[in-house]
C-alpha cells in the first residue's frame, strides 16, 4: 500500500477530503512524497501535527509537471535537474522546496513576456512583429488624438484655458453654479471700464499654440521603453533623439534582434544550471545553443545567397561569396592571428622584450560544477557567463591602471575561451621590458587572487594555480605562437598543423578533438556576446587592412588619387613606406613604422579616414507620412534616422603634423536582390516587376508649375525645447482628463461593447449552412 492510502486511516472524512483536495490532488506529482511525510509526523504526534506540517510546507510547492509540459524541448534536462536538487537537500521536503523554487525561477526565466524562450524561430518572429505593432498602436491613437485636438481647437470648439478658483460644491451641479456666478461676476466687454483705461484693455487675448507630434513621441517613447523591460530588453540609450528611439522600438527587426539574443542566453543559463553543460554532457555549452546557432548560420547563409553587390565596373557577386573573401572565412582569419603574433614576436626579440603568458581564471562562485567530478557546485552563485567575463574585464581594467600609474607597458594579445562548464578564462601573451617582468607579474597576481584567497590554497595546505599562472616564453623551447597556436585553432576552425612529435596535439586539453569542439565554442561566444581575440598595445588594424586594399593592381588608382590631391612628399613617403610593409605581410615592421608598441593612437602617423555616407540619386529626399519632415540632406540616414558613417580611407601625417587623406574603398557597390531570384523581394518579373523602393516620385509639394504650394515650415516642424514639450503634455494631459472628452470615451467604449453583443448574437441566430463562414466582427474585436 502506498503512501497515500495510508493517509486514508488518519482522521475524519472531512480531514481527508481537505488533505486530498487541498494537496494530494493539486500536486499529484508530489502526493506520494508528502503523504509519506505526512505518515512521519502523524504516527508521533498525531493526525492534527500531520496536518499543520502540511500545511506549513505544502504551500510553498508547486506541481513541477505543469513547468515541465510548458517547455517541451528541454522536458527531460529539466526533470533530471529537478530530481538531483531534490535529492541533494537534507530532507525530503527542503528537497522538494528548493527544486520547486528553482523549477518556478526557470519559468520566469524562459517567459520572454509572453513567449516562450523555447517555441521556433517562426514564433519568435511573429511575436517581435506583434511587439512592434503594439508600440505602433500607442503612437497611432496619440497622434490621432492629438489630430483631434488641434482640429478642435482651429474650429473654436475648445475654450480658452482660464486660470480658475477652486469650484465650491460636492456635485456637478453645485459646481457648475459657481462657476456661472464666477463668469457672471467676472469682468468683460460689458463692464464699464475704470477711469483713463480703454475699452480694448478689459480684452485678455491668450493664444492656444497647435499642438505638435513630439507629445506622441513622448508618450509613447514612455510606453515603449516600459515594454521593453517588461520583457528583460535594454531600451535605447536616452541620449539618442527622441524620434530614433521610437522608430527602434517600433521595428519589429530590432525586437527581432534583442528577443533572440535574450531567450538564447536564458536557455543556455538553464542548461548550465540544470547540469548540461560539461566535459561529460554538452562541453563548453548545450547541444540545443549548438544547433539554434547552427539554424542561425544557415538561415543567414541563405539570405547571403539571395542578394548580390555589383560595382561601378559591373562586376557582380554575391554577398555570399564577399564574405568569403574577407574576414568572416575562418582561415583567413586565423591565418591574419597567426601572422600578427609570429611577427610581434619578431618585433619583441629585436626590442629584446621578455615574453610571458598569464592564465587568469575567474573565481569558483561563476563556476556551476566542479572541474573534478562534473557535481554541482555548492560555491555557485547563478552567475552567468557574461558575469564572469564583466568580473575578468574589470580585473584587467584595474590591472592596466595599477600599470599606467607605475609606468610600466606591455603589449601582445589576449584570448579568451571556456571552461568545460562555459564558464570564461583569459590567456594573455605579453611582452615588457625584462626589467618590468616582475612587477608586470606581480601586479597582475595581486588582482587576480585578490577575492576569495581561501580557494588557492589545496586541502594540504599548498599554493595552487587554479586562479593565476604564469610561464616565461623560451625562445629554446619554442615560439609565442606556437604557445597560442592550440588556443587560436579551438577558438577558430579547430584546423592547424599538427606540431610533429607532439602526441595529442589535435585535441584539446579535455581530450576532444579540436574540429569537434571549435563549433561548440563558436556557438558559446556567440550566444553570450564575448570577444574572444583582443591585441594589446599594438598599432590599429583597421589601418594594416585598409592600406592592403592598395594594392599591386591599385597603383594606377594611387597614383591618379596623388596626382589629383597633390599631397606633400613627406607624407607620401609615410604612405608607401607603410604600403609596402602591408603588402609583404611584414606586422613587425608595420609596427615600426607606425611607431612601435604602446604608441598612443594620435602619435600614429595613420588613422582611418570615415565620412558620412551621401546620396548618389535625383530627387531621393525622404519624407515622412507620419511626422511630415522632409530630409533634404545630402547625408544619407539608416533605418532609425541616424546619419551613417562610412570608412573611405586614411588620413596620413608626416613628421611635422600635416595630413592628407588617401582613399582606399575603390569601388561603390550597390546592393540588390540576386538575378533570377524567385524569393520575396526578387527580380525576375522583369523590369516592370523590380521591387518597390522607398522613394516618392511625386511632385515636389514645395514646388508646383513654378510656384510655392506649401510653406516648407509647414511640413517641416521646428524641434521644441524642452519647457515648450512640458507644457504641451501638460496641456494635453488636462485635455484628456477633462469631462467632455473623458463622456466621448465613455460614449465610444459602450458603443463597442454593443457592437460586441450584436455579433455574439447575429452568430449564435445564424442557420446551419452560415456555419463556418468567417464573421466580418470577431469576438474579440
Amino acid at each position: 500500500m502506498n503512501a497515500v492510502d495510508q493517509s486514508r486511516e488518519w482522521g475524519t472524512a472531512d480531514c481527508l477530503k481537505w488533505r486530498h483536495e487541498s494537496f494530494f490532488e493539486p500536486l499529484p506529482s508530489l502526493a506520494e512524497d508528502l503523504a509519506a511525510g505526512f505518515l512521519h509526523v502523524a504516527k508521533r504526534y498525531g493526525n492534527a501535527a500531520g496536518n499543520r506540517w502540511l500545511a506549513r510546507h505544502a504551500a510553498e510547492l508547486i506541481e513541477p509537471e505543469h513547468v515541465l509540459r510548458r517547455f517541451e524541448i528541454v522536458t527531460n534536462d529539466l526533470r533530471r535537474a529537478f530530481a538531483e536538487i531534490r535529492r541533494q537537500g537534507n530532507t525530503t521536503i527542503e528537497g522538494l522546496k528548493a527544486g520547486c523554487v528553482w523549477l518556478a525561477d526557470v519559468e520566469k526565466r524562459l517567459t520572454v513576456g509572453s513567449l516562450n524562450a523555447t517555441h521556433d524561430d517562426d514564433a519568435l518572429v511573429d511575436y517581435a512583429k506583434a511587439q512592434a505593432l503594439g508600440v505602433e498602436e500607442v503612437r497611432n491613437k496619440l497622434i490621432g488624438s492629438i489630430a483631434s485636438h488641434n482640429r478642435r481647437l482651429r474650429l473654436g470648439l475648445l475654450p480658452p484655458p482660464r486660470r480658475l478658483p477652486r469650484l465650491n460644491g460636492e456635485t456637478i451641479s453645485a459646481q457648475a453654479r459657481h462657476m456661472a456666478t464666477l463668469i457672471a461676476r467676472a469682468r468683460n466687454p460689458l463692464t464699464p471700464p475704470a477711469p483713463s483705461v480703454p475699452l480694448m484693455a478689459v480684452f485678455q487675448w491668450e493664444r492656444a499654440p497647435i499642438m505638435t507630434i513630439a507629445v506622441a513621441d513622448e508618450m509613447a517613447l514612455a510606453q515603449a521603453r516600459e515594454r521593453a523591460r517588461v520583457h528583460g530588453i535594454t531600451p535605447p540609450s536616452p541620449k539618442l533623439q527622441r524620434a530614433a528611439q521610437v522608430s527602434r522600438l517600433g521595428c519589429d527587426k530590432w525586437w527581432r534582434r534583442k528577443l533572440r539574443r535574450i531567450t538564447g542566453r536564458r536557455i543556455e543559463q538553464v542548461m548550465r544550471e540544470a547540469r548540461r553543460v560539461h566535459k561529460r554532457a554538452g562541453i563548453y555549452c548545450s547541444d540545443l545553443t549548438v544547433e539554434r546557432r547552427r539554424s542561425q548560420k544557415v538561415r543567414n547563409r541563405a539570405l547571403l545567397e539571395t542578394i548580390e553587390a555589383i560595382n561601378q565596373n559591373d562586376q557582380t557577386y554575391t554577398l555570399a561569396e564577399l564574405a568569403e573573401l574577407g574576414l568572416a572565412n575562418p582561415d583567413h582569419r586565423r591565418a591574419e592571428l597567426m601572422l600578427r603574433i609570429r611577427d610581434t614576436e619578431v618585433e619583441a626579440m629585436r626590442l629584446g622584450h621578455v615574453g610571458l603568458f598569464f592564465t587568469v581564471t575567474a573565481p569558483s562562485r561563476f563556476h556551476p560544477v566542479l572541474a573534478s567530478s562534473s557535481q554541482r557546485n555548492p560555491k555557485y552563485d547563478g552567475s552567468t557567463p557574461r558575469d564572469a567575463q564583466q568580473h575578468l574585464q574589470k580585473l584587467w581594467a584595474q590591472v592596466r591602471a595599477s600599470l599606467a600609474r607605475d609606468g610600466l607597458g606591455i603589449y601582445g594579445i589576449r584570448v579568451v575561451e571556456p571552461h568545460h562548464d562555459g564558464t570564461p578564462h583569459w590567456h594573455l601573451l605579453v611582452w615588457a621590458k625584462p626589467d618590468h617582468v616582475d612587477a608586470v607579474t606581480e601586479t597582475l597576481r595581486s588582482y587576480a587572487e585578490a577575492e576569495s584567497p581561501e580557494e588557492l590554497f589545496d586541502r594540504f595546505g599548498q599554493r595552487t594555480t587554479a586562479r593565476f599562472k604564469v610561464e616565461r616564453i623560451d625562445p629554446k623551447r619554442g615560439t609565442a605562437a606556437g604557445y597560442v597556436a592550440k588556443y587560436i585553432s579551438k577558438n577558430i576552425n579547430g584546423e592547424q598543423f599538427s606540431r610533429a612529435g607532439v602526441d595529442g596535439d589535435h585535441l584539446d586539453s579535455y581530450g576532444h578533438d579540436l574540429a569537434d569542439s571549435a563549433p561548440r565554442i563558436e556557438a558559446w561566444a556567440a550566444t553570450w556576446g564575448i570577444r574572444q581575440f583582443q591585441f594589446l598595445g599594438l598599432p590599429s588594424v583597421t589601418v594594416w587592412r585598409e592600406v592592403r586594399r592598395l594594392t599591386e593592381q591599385q597603383q594606377d588608382e594611387l597614383q591618379a588619387w596623388e596626382e589629383a590631391t597633390q599631397p606633400r612628399a613627406s607624407i607620401a613617403r609615410v604612405l608607401h613606406q607603410i604600403r609596402d610593409a602591408a603588402l609583404g605581410g611584414h606586422w613587425d615592421q608595420f609596427v615600426r613604422l607606425m611607431g612601435g608598441p604602446n604608441t598612443p593612437r594620435k602619435d600614429q602617423p595613420i588613422k582611418p579616414w570615415s565620412i558620412p555616407a551621401f546620396r548618389t540619386g535625383a530627387g531621393d529626399d525622404d519624407f515622412s507620412h507620419a511626422t511630415g519632415e522632409v530630409n533634404r540632406s545630402i547625408v544619407e540616414r539608416g533605418r532609425y534616422g541616424d546619419e551613417i558613417k562610412v570608412p573611405k580611407g586614411l588620413v596620413v601625417k608626416d613628421h611635422k603634423g600635416r595630413t592628407a587623406e588617401y582613399l582606399t574603398r575603390l569601388y561603390r557597390w550597390d546592393v540588390r536582390p540576386k538575378r533570377g531570384f524567385s524569393g520575396v523581394g526578387g527580380s525576375d518579373r522583369g523590369e516592370a516587376g523590380s521591387a518597390w523602393t522607398c522613394v516618392t516620385n511625386c511632385t515636389d509639394p514645395g514646388t508646383g508649375a513654378g510656384q510655392s504650394l506649401i510653406p516648407r515650415s509647414l511640413l517641416t516642424p521646428k524641434e521644441l525645447t524642452p519647457e515648450e514639450l512640458e507644457a504641451q503634455l501638460q496641456r494635453y494631459r488636462e485635455w484628456r482628463a477633462s469631462e467632455h472628452v473623458r463622456q466621448e470615451m465613455e460614449d465610444a467604449d459602450l458603443e463597442h461593447r454593443m457592437i460586441q453583443a450584436a455579433v455574439r448574437r447575429h452568430k449564435n441566430a445564424a442557420p446551419p449552412e452560415w456555419q463556418g463562414v468567417p464573421e466580418y466582427f470577431p469576438d474579440g474585436i
